[in-house]
């Protein structure tokens, strides 16, 4: 995993998330961040979770009788590993939409010696099986 916040190169351990509050503005200044890794290297747990929450969409969309997310209709629920492969950008839009918890857990499991605090995820994208996430970050304050 590559890690950069104000285009400078930070070793992940030091980055968590900001979990109450995600995605709201802040007082802090915020620097932008990207995040590279190559979509082989996600935690199996994540892969796990990604998987239930097709499973449990395939479910809702069956009891409801209509699909919230016509794309995994369509690809008859896949699993997401599959995702990844042949709709690269419907597996981007997940993560953005409904996994991204899951997703930062799984990449920043520690919350020790924290540095920088991701505060939001601006844009996803999934090219060539590299995971490429951009928002912002700020700077961690112990209080």
């Amino acid at each position: 995993m590559i890690f950069k916040s104000a285009g400078q190169a930070i070793n992940p351990s030091i980055v968590g998330y900001r979990s109450l509050g995600f995605g709201e503005d802040t007082t802090f200044e915020t620097v932008e961040f990207e995040l590279t890794t190559n979509t082989q290297e996600l935690a199996m747990d994540f892969f796990r979770r990604a998987d239930s929450f097709i499973a449990q969409c395939k479910i809702d969309d069956e009891q409801q009788g209509y699909a919230d997310i016509q794309g995994l209709k369509e690809l008859c629920y896949p699993n997401f590993s599959n995702l990844i492969k042949n709709a690269p950008d419907l597996a981007a839009s997940l993560i953005k939409d409904y996994l991204y918890f899951d997703l930062l857990d799984s990449l920043f499991p520690t919350s020790k010696n924290l540095k920088i605090v991701i505060n939001n995820i601006k844009n996803i994208k999934i090219i060539d099986s590299n995971l490429v996430i951009n928002g912002e970050t700020f700077p961690y304050l112990n209080m």
